[in-house]
């Protein structure tokens, strides 16, 4: 059985970057589903990259050529339909930024899961019965899967 999922950058830029959980990560692209992303996921790993050189753990370089990588990810993107008026809603009733709000949008219209490593995101989406089974974490994506 395949699933379909959507990824944020927190999950993309461990594709990209060893650090905790990467090989989680890395198990999502090998598994077999299919990735679904806005296409502003780009923007976001290059601001991630960005604070990692910024904080010294990454140079410049380094930086670049991981962006490169990430952009042959095997992600389907979407450039700019993920719905709008949904995400608008789920911002205002999560209180939270839009940015995350797409990606969970698009969860939804797309029947996926939506897979994250941001713990105060999920937290919020825990929160709203009708959320809790779209969004996980992607260190309990594994066990997810076996009830799935």
């Amino acid at each position: 059985m395949s699933f379909s999922f959507v990824v944020d950058a927190s999950v993309a830029v461990k594709w990209i970057v060893p650090e905790e959980q990467s090989e989680l990560a890395e198990d999502l692209v090998t598994g077999g589903g299919s990735l679904h992303a806005p296409a502003f996921i780009f923007i976001e790993i290059a601001n991630a990259l960005w604070k990692k050189m910024r904080l010294g753990g990454l140079e410049e370089d380094q930086a670049a050529v991981r962006l490169v990588r990430a952009r042959r990810a095997p992600l389907i993107l979407w450039q700019g339909e993920e719905p709008l008026p949904a995400t608008l809603a789920l911002a205002k009733e999560l209180d939270h930024a839009i940015y995350d709000c797409a990606y969970l949008a698009l969860a939804l219209e797309l029947d996926a899961v939506y897979v994250t490593a941001d713990q105060r995101f999920w937290r919020k989406a825990q929160a709203i019965p009708r959320l809790q089974d779209r969004i996980v974490l992607l260190r309990d994506l594994a066990q997810a899967a076996e009830h799935a």
